[in-house]
């Protein structure tokens, strides 16, 4: 018996290995259910104003954009995703919770219901554990160390992995056939660190990184590219950055297709392209097992 895969019904050919510079809010170049995996990582709502960024000006904290509208925005660049993305393939969405002054924005945990809402069906979610990077807020407690004076230090980031159903898994047949070429490497790496809900990934360093206020490290994307697609297979990232999806997704023998808004992203983003790739040292826990001690006598 031959090897069946989950394939697509025949569709008009797209163009790939392309970042568009426009919003992903109409993504009309894309016929529906043509994209094999979703990446994307939402603005930080008002936190980052990317177009200040490239001026030169402040870009901390834009203040014209209610939370309410942000949530608004969620739901619409997603519906265009569920409308490309092929039936039993992932859309993973990269968010994190934010505070302004004594409010927080629990931005992920809407952001299921958003999407849900949309037709996706919520799988499960992987925390970012950023290690060296984030937000700092404890600095006021440790200075007046009062209970009730606590506001923790931001180091993670979620990673919400969703699914278009139907809910079988698309390369169920791949292991009955002995499709060896499409394994992902099980080593002791991935059961100690990857195999986990938890990922520890620090930031790119940003005095590497002039070019984007918040790039995204390349192990992220390298990660679920490898774990939710297949060689050959397009992955779409509708915000695009300065494009670390794409290198991933070229490293790992995968086409790209992005959209991004700001043209300097996008003339770096094919900067980058044309480097090599240089991985960093992969960061691994260790996890001490409690031993109760023994008693004498």
């Amino acid at each position: 018996m031959a090897l069946v895969l989950d394939k697509a019904p025949e569709m008009p050919m797209i163009e790939k290995d392309v970042i568009y510079c426009k919003d992903c809010s109409y993504m009309d170049e894309l016929p529906v259910d043509s994209i094999d995996l979703i990446i994307s990582g939402p603005p930080y709502w008002t936190f980052i104003d990317y177009t200040a960024f490239n001026r030169g000006d402040d870009y901390l904290w834009r203040q014209d954009h209610p939370y309410e509208a942000f949530l608004d925005d969620l739901g619409r660049w997603h519906r265009e995703c569920f409308r490309v993305l092929r039936p039993g393939r992932y859309c993973i969405v990269n968010l994190a919770t934010m505070a302004k002054g004594s409010k927080a924005y629990p931005i992920p945990f809407h952001a299921v219901g958003i999407l849900e809402k949309i037709g996706f069906s919520f799988c499960f979610e992987i925390v970012w554990h950023k290690v060296s990077g984030g937000r700092t807020r404890a600095r006021n407690f440790i200075q007046r160390p009062y209970p009730g004076n606590f506001t923790p230090n931001v180091r993670t980031e979620y990673l919400l992995v969703f699914r278009k159903k139907p809910s079988k898994p698309f390369t169920k047949n791949l292991g009955r056939f002995g499709e060896k070429r499409y394994r992902v490497e099980v080593d002791d790496y991935f059961v100690r660190e990857t195999a986990n809900n938890v990922w520890h990934v620090p930031p790119p360093y940003k005095g590497n990184n002039p070019d984007h206020p918040c790039p995204f490290p390349l192990e992220v994307p390298s990660r679920l590219i490898q774990l939710f697609s297949l060689p050959g297979e397009t992955v779409l990232d509708p915000f695009m950055g300065i494009g670390t999806t794409a290198r991933a997704a070229k490293a790992l023998g995968r086409h790209f297709i992005g959209y991004e808004t700001e043209e300097k992203f996008i003339q770096k983003a094919l900067e980058s392209l044309e480097r090599p790739i240089r991985h960093r040292p992969q960061i691994m826990c260790e996890y001490v097992k409690y031993r109760k001690p023994k008693v004498n006598g």
